[in-house]
């Protein structure tokens, strides 16, 4: 079951589940958004997190996270917020129809609104990713 996670059908049935969260949650406020991006890695399913930079100002810093951050004015929404970040911390260019769907709000120790954003990344070599010092230390697998 494990190896059909991020196939076509597997994509399909995730798409289908999280359609109506995605058309509800997707346009709400929120504080931040995170990408958890599905990929894999010489052919086994993989998550990819973030180690946060120890440069980092605040409560975030050294922890490990899926990529993400605070929402900008200038994003459309959490969507946007999620794949600007990942790009901006790893490099990671993200088209927006790989986005599969939108989950339901969590919140950090301050109750912050964290909104996760679900997205196939496809096959992912660990050396292309590009982290951004100031923000990740690396992205693990």
């Amino acid at each position: 079951m494990l190896p059909n996670c991020l196939s076509a059908e597997g994509e399909w049935r995730c798409r289908r589940l999280l359609a109506e969260a995605t058309a509800r949650l997707r346009t709400r406020p929120a504080a931040a958004a995170v990408l958890v991006p599905l990929c894999s890695v010489r052919g086994v399913p993989a998550l990819l997190y973030t180690l946060r930079s120890s440069r980092l100002a605040g409560r975030h810093k050294g922890d490990v996270s899926f990529p993400g951050g605070k929402c900008d004015p200038a994003d459309q929404d959490v969507v946007h917020t999620a794949l600007r970040e990942t790009r901006e911390e790893l490099g990671l260019a993200v088209p927006e129809d790989h986005v599969w769907g939108v989950l339901q709000p969590v919140y950090d120790q301050r109750k912050t609104t964290v909104v996760p954003v679900l997205a196939g990344v496809g096959p992912l070599d660990p050396q292309s990713l590009k982290p951004n010092p100031e923000e990740v230390s690396g992205g693990q697998l």
